[in-house]
């Protein structure tokens, strides 16, 4: 029994020591893969106001993926292009129909909060909003158990949708 302990330790501390980078393994490695979205509607400004919270590790990954190359996000050393990736990648992977009309979302930036990456876009001209429908596959190419929350404001009304790999499109009546 006591061998069996001791092996078992002298594997971990080997694998530690052999891994290349054992820190950013650890990093880039957590239990679940979520992110969560924040809509709300304002009507005083006929916008759609829409925030994304995404593990930055994800992110970068996600986009890598696609070969934008090392991106450091939040860093000194960030791709000079990561805004713009970050902005379509959000285009092709995130759309909305608001009252029946696919819209537009501007990317309005991002911010660095800890191991997360806020990532903002707006939807003009919307004055009033009866039916929202979003398909979301926002890191589903990467982690087949993925996750993706978002919480929808509007009319005076709190909603919240789960998109995952089986469910990608959803709709709202307001």
């Amino acid at each position: 029994m006591k061998s069996q302990g001791l092996w078992l330790i002298l594997a971990s501390v080997l694998l530690t020591c052999a891994a290349p980078d054992a820190g950013a393994m650890r990093k880039a490695a957590h239990p679940f893969y979520i992110s969560v979205c924040q809509v709300d509607h304002n009507p005083d400004t006929a916008a759609l106001e829409v925030s994304f919270r995404i593990f930055t590790d994800d992110l970068e990954q996600a986009l890598e993926t696609m070969g934008t190359g090392r991106l450091r996000l939040g860093t000194e050393r960030e791709a000079e292009k990561a805004d713009l990736y970050i902005s379509r990648y959000l285009a092709r992977h995130v759309e909305i129909e608001i009252n029946g009309r696919r819209v537009s979302a501007a990317f309005l930036g991002k911010e660095m909060d800890s191991d997360a990456t806020w990532c903002y876009v707006e939807v003009e001209n919307i004055p009033d909003l009866k039916t929202m429908t979003m398909t979301n596959t926002l890191l589903l190419e990467s982690f087949e158990d993925q996750v993706n929350l978002v919480h929808v404001n509007a009319n005076g009304q709190k909603r919240s949708l789960v998109f995952n790999g089986q469910q990608v499109r959803q709709k709202l009546d307001f």
